[in-house]
């Protein structure tokens, strides 16, 4: 089998436009593990919450799209790896609950939850606390 263009390596790691645009913060909330794949070696590596609160915590305001410019693959100099993730994508009813679930996990790591866009804000159903 031949060795992929350049063309086809940037199409197999072209994500849709929601994913591109989400930051790895959004994905501690909503609970996803985030899968890595190499292009070039095939090896596999997944980020859960232990990895964003911990090696990963300065990317956390990183949307997925900067986050792939920058990876690197652990086992060959491959870039632009594939990405996706598993998990609840559009959380519903459990919205809030993980928004401070997230916010106390940041707490709890020594970060400052304002830092990545949470903090206080009004209720939905009558714009007061």
């Amino acid at each position: 089998m031949p060795e992929p263009s350049d063309s086809d390596r940037r199409k197999a790691a072209q994500m849709e436009a929601w994913l591109a645009s989400s930051r790895l913060v959004d994905a501690l909330e909503r609970g996803w593990e985030v899968h890595f794949r190499c292009q070039y070696c095939g090896t596999t590596k997944t980020w859960r919450r232990d990895v964003m609160l911990g090696r990963a915590r300065g990317l956390l305001g990183e949307t997925f799209a900067g986050i792939q410019r920058k990876a690197a693959c652990p086992r060959c100099p491959g870039r632009v790896p594939i990405i996706w993730i598993s998990g609840i994508q559009e959380p519903g009813a459990r919205a809030e609950q993980l928004r401070w679930a997230l916010i106390t996990s940041l707490l709890d790591a020594g970060l400052n939850p304002s830092d990545y866009g949470y903090g206080w804000r009004p209720s939905a159903a009558t714009g007061k606390p």
